[in-house]
């Protein structure tokens, strides 16, 4: 642009000279015309030729420009490609490393995912072992610890090894120890009492209640963070563990199953309450026990007083009736009581009729006696009989209400169909448990009675044969 701004500069100043010319020439003659306008077509020319000139600097100038420009930035893209080249070597470079450092990565996280696993693992484990242990019991919060490293997503650390690690030794430290102390535990009508507590070891905790002195056992409850009394033990066991407590003994009955059994004993219905659970049929059957366990201890002590050695005296008798001493055979049997011995005197009474007479008044005794001695045992069969039949009827009254629930709500849920199958099944047992010793009972004393039976008849011919022997005329 400068140089075009002094080219028109220089154009004016040249074409000034050329229109003073004209101007003068003008004031002249027309001869002048020509030459001044070939003046003026000379310096146009001159000033084309100028300009052309100007322009062919201009153009020169902007070439070479152009040409440093283009050297300038050929230079520039030449570095750049090295520039990126280099770049290049070095990101191949980095993703070498990056690629090493996943699989460094990876491994380290497989590793760091196995002890966490291994960690939570072994807090599982700890906490089932001390939600089952006596020790838990000695204060509240001794598993909230585990249960914040099960919930927490992150990867436990040090810290959380550390408390995993305490709780294991606290738990083998408490475990060699036993401990008395008073304090709080739930009771089995689950009120909150107290009283005192023996932990012996991670074995078994006794609990002694402070109000009525009640003794059983207890375990730890992690529903409730606290002691639970589970069961009542019988009195054998619940002298023994007062003696215990009070420190009068040394021995004393311990759980060596980790309170399954305990928690065992406390799920065991009692006899109460499985007799309810038979239905009303229960009743019935035990009326049939009650009846029958009255009629045989009447024919125990009845039968228990029948002497079964008779031999003696009836030896005796024989040798007084052999030699014609009735009397004295009479008064022999005045202080004996037994049914054979009163078929005996009724011989003796006799002793003077025929042999048909005599034969008929013995046969008469025995028959009297019979009934004393068959007295309840007709009943007891029956009420054997009836035993077993009340349990079926039982059985299936229980069967039909199993049925009925069935129909009702359907089988997918067992426990709506386990009061059917209780009666079903208790009935049975309890009709079979009744009737089984009313059968022994009822053939022991069939048997008794027909052995006395077989020694009054024993006896009644021997007599019979003593006296036809002719010992009666004498």
């Amino acid at each position: 642009m400068r140089i075009r701004s002094l080219f028109i500069i220089l154009s004016l100043f040249l074409a000034l000279p050329g229109s003073v010319s004209w101007l003068a020439a003008a004031e002249g003659d027309g001869s002048g015309l020509l030459k001044r306008a070939t003046v003026q077509v000379e310096a146009e020319q001159q000033t084309a030729v100028l300009e052309n000139r100007l322009n062919k600097a201009e153009i020169a100038v902007l070439q070479k420009s152009a040409r440093v420009t283009k050297a300038s930035a050929a230079k520039r893209l030449a570095e750049l490609k090295k520039k990126i080249s280099a770049q290049e070597k070095e990101l191949e470079k980095l993703i070498l490393e990056q690629q090493v450092l996943e699989k460094k990565s990876r491994r380290a996280l497989l590793k760091l995912n196995e002890l966490a696993g291994v960690v939570r693992t072994s807090a599982r484990d700890l906490a089932t072992m001390l939600e089952n242990s006596p020790v838990s019991g000695d204060g509240p919060g001794r598993l909230e610890p585990l249960g914040k490293i099960l919930k927490e997503t992150a990867y436990p650390g040090m810290s959380e090894i550390t408390t995993i690690a305490k709780l294991y030794l606290d738990e083998m430290r408490a475990s060699a120890e036993v401990r008395r102390s008073q304090g709080p535990f739930v009771g089995l009508d689950g009120r909150r009492a107290t009283g005192l507590i023996v932990r012996l070891g991670a074995l078994s905790t006794i609990y002694q209640d402070a109000v009525d002195g009640v003794c059983g056992y207890a375990v730890y409850g992690s529903e409730n963070d606290a002691l639970l009394a589970v069961s009542k033990p019988g009195w054998r066991v619940s002298k023994n563990l007062k003696k215990f407590i009070a420190q009068e003994s040394k021995a004393v009955y311990l759980d060596f199953s980790g309170g399954d059994a305990v928690r065992r004993l406390a799920l065991t219905p009692s006899s109460w309450e499985r007799l309810r659970s038979g239905g009303i049929l229960v009743w019935p059957i035990l009326l049939v026990g009650l009846v029958a366990l009255i009629f045989s201890l009447e024919r125990f002590f009845f039968l228990s007083r029948v002497k079964s050695n008779t031999d003696k005296v009836m030896g005796s008798i024989i040798q007084l009736v052999a030699a014609g001493d009735f009397q004295g055979s009479i008064e022999l049997l005045e202080n004996k009581k037994g049914p054979v011995f009163r078929v005996v005197a009724a011989g003796l009474g006799a002793r003077q009729a025929a042999r048909d007479v005599l034969e008929n008044v013995l046969e008469e005794a025995i028959l009297k006696e019979l009934p004393r001695l068959e007295k309840f045992l007709p009943t007891l069969q029956v009420l054997a009989a009836i035993a077993p039949l009340l349990g079926l009827l039982g059985t299936v009254t229980g069967m039909i209400n199993t049925f009925q629930v069935i129909t009702i709500y359907g089988a997918g849920d067992p426990r709506m169909m386990s009061g059917g199958i209780s009666e079903a099944l208790i009935t049975t047992k309890l009709g079979l448990t009744v009737a089984i010793p009313i059968i022994l009972l009822h053939t022991w004393f069939a048997r008794r009675v027909d052995a006395i039976i077989g020694d009054m008849e024993e006896k009644s011919v021997s007599l019979c044969i003593a006296l036809q022997s002719g010992g009666w005329k004498k």
